[in-house]
């Protein structure tokens, strides 16, 4: 397996597992919790993780229905996805695709060619010349930021640590 796709496979799989424990049991009427107005929604958060791990499939060619959410799955720009007037998925439908969204990125993942990593990022992203592999990169880092934020908002509505099982 590429050294890429073997380090973002793990962190991947680490950000799973934290995305399970932050999402687990959180009642529907927490599920719009923010700790102000100027703070990103629980439900928006995983929504937005969700589209994310969708577009790093699609970007490395890994075929994954779509996720049938309209203009939420397709804004486009920073925070776009946490606009309040923009509708959110319900939760469950979130987590729902979520876990089939990353079911289908992990199983392939490891077969992605070394000739697709290496093409240009079809995005603006820091660096000289990026690469579709640095990208994937940067979204896996960029993931564990928004998962952190998660971690903060069920630590704040339930006393739950995300990293307890």
């Amino acid at each position: 397996m590429n050294p890429t796709v073997a380090t973002n496979h793990k962190i991947l799989g680490y950000n799973t597992w934290l995305f399970g424990n932050a999402v687990a049991n959180v009642g529907a009427d927490k599920t719009g919790y923010r700790v102000n107005n100027d703070t990103n929604q629980f439900d928006r958060l995983a929504g937005h993780l969700t589209v994310t791990r969708y577009n790093m499939a699609k970007m490395i060619g890994i075929g994954v229905p779509a996720l049938g959410w309209g203009a939420f799955e397709k804004a486009e720009g920073p925070g776009a996805q946490f606009a309040t007037d923009l509708e959110c998925p319900q939760f469950d439908d979130i987590t729902t695709k979520f876990n089939h969204v990353t079911e289908a990125l992990m199983s392939k993942l490891p077969e992605v060619s070394d000739s697709t990593l290496s093409q240009a990022s079809p995005i603006p992203i820091p660096g000289d010349n990026p690469t579709i592999g640095d990208l994937l990169t940067f979204l896996t880092m960029h993931e564990t930021y928004h998962i952190g934020q998660m971690g903060l908002l069920k630590k704040s509505m339930s006393g739950k640590r995300i990293m307890d099982t």
